[in-house]
């Protein structure tokens, strides 16, 4: 109902034909894991009085079924910023974590 709406909107205001509108489905975001937020949650479960600061996909990797995806999140501890690196296994297809590895950064 929203999105036909916005669709009619968009369509009077600016107008545009339908072919040159496309509005993306919540469905198949829904189905991604965000897995970023999976990185900071195991970091906030080591270091759960601490502050993310940020936090960045350093690499990934997929190999048959596979995927293996590594994060930097910095924390703030106090007046120490301390540099953790979370390293996610999980099966490419179903989307299922087979391992996770919280590591802090060496100073």
């Amino acid at each position: 109902m929203k999105k036909s709406i916005v669709l009619f909107l968009l369509l009077f205001i600016y107008g545009l034909t339908p072919s040159l509108v496309s509005i993306s489905s919540d469905v198949s975001a829904a189905q991604h894991t965000d897995w970023k937020n999976v990185a900071v949650k195991e970091t906030k479960k080591r270091y759960p009085l601490s502050q993310v600061l940020f936090a960045q996909k350093i690499w990934d990797n997929t190999k048959k079924n596979q995927t293996v995806k590594q994060y930097k999140v910095t924390v703030r501890e106090g007046m120490k910023d301390i540099g953790v690196f979370v390293t996610i296994s999980y099966d490419a297809k179903t989307e299922k974590v087979k391992k996770i590895q919280v590591l802090e950064e060496a100073d």
